[in-house]
C-alpha cells in the first residue's frame, strides 16, 4: 500500500513543459536541438519536484486538468514531501515528441530508470500522460484519467 501511494505521488509529480524563448531563428526551425533538450529536462524535474505546487504540475502535464485530482491527491500524500526526478538523457523525436530516461527519488531511495515521453503542446513540452500512466501502474492500480 505505502509502494501504492509513493509511486502514485512520483507519477504525478512527473511531466516535462517547454517556456517559449525569443530566437532569431526563423520560426519554422525554432530553438536549437541542445536549447529544447535542457527545456525539457527543466520542466521534466520541475514536474517531479515536491516544490512545484498542484497547478504547475497540472500545466506541466499532457492532459492536466484531466489529471489534476489524481496530482491533487499526490500532493496532498505526506510521502510526496521528498519526491524529485533527474533526467539523464532526451531523445527528439520529431518537432512535438521526445524520449525521455529519468530516475525518480524518494527520501534518499530511487526507483529503477523509467523511460517517458514528453510532448510538444501549444509550444509548450509537457510530461506525456503515458508516461505518468505507466508509472502509477507499476504500483498495481491505474486511475480511470489513465484509462481514457
Amino acid at each position: 500500500m505505502r509502494r501504492l501511494a509513493f509511486l502514485g505521488a512520483l507519477v504525478l509529480l512527473l511531466t516535462a513543459c517547454g517556456g517559449s524563448s525569443k530566437s532569431k531563428t526563423p520560426p519554422e526551425t525554432g530553438p536549437s536541438p541542445a536549447f529544447t533538450k535542457q527545456t525539457i529536462t527543466n520542466n521534466w524535474e520541475q514536474f517531479f519536484s515536491s516544490k512545484t505546487d498542484v497547478a504547475g504540475k497540472v500545466r506541466l502535464m499532457q492532459n492536466g486538468e484531466q489529471f489534476k485530482p489524481v496530482i491533487r491527491a499526490f500532493a496532498n500524500n505526506p510521502l510526496a514531501s521528498n519526491v524529485s526526478a533527474t533526467v539523464s538523457s532526451v531523445t527528439l523525436q520529431g518537432a512535438n515528441k521526445a524520449k525521455v530516461v529519468y530516475v525518480v527519488k524518494f527520501a534518499g531511495a530511487s526507483l529503477p530508470k523509467q523511460t517517458g515521453v514528453a510532448v510538444r503542446e501549444n509550444g509548450t513540452w509537457k510530461v506525456g500522460d503515458a508516461s505518468l500512466c505507466k508509472l502509477i501502474a507499476l504500483g498495481g492500480t491505474t486511475p480511470s484519467a489513465c484509462k481514457s
